[in-house]
């Protein structure tokens, strides 16, 4: 968090109000969350799957 704002955790505690603590770190989140969402697997096939991993899976169909 403090990296983010590049602040001294001496100055948000001497300078900043819970208020605006709170309305920093909420507009964080904000920020944040559509990266930390994880996505929807549902619809993915195993060959865009196999595909977007980078060879480490490997699709073998079996014919009956």
């Amino acid at each position: 968090m403090l990296v983010e704002w590049r602040l001294d955790p001496v100055y948000i505690v001497n300078n900043w109000t819970d208020e605006l603590l709170d309305l920093m770190t909420e507009k964080l989140v904000k920020r944040k969350k559509p990266t930390m969402e994880p996505k929807d697997p549902d619809g993915v096939t195993a060959d865009e799957l196999a595909m977007r991993s980078n060879g480490m899976i490997k699709v073998v169909r079996h014919v009956d």
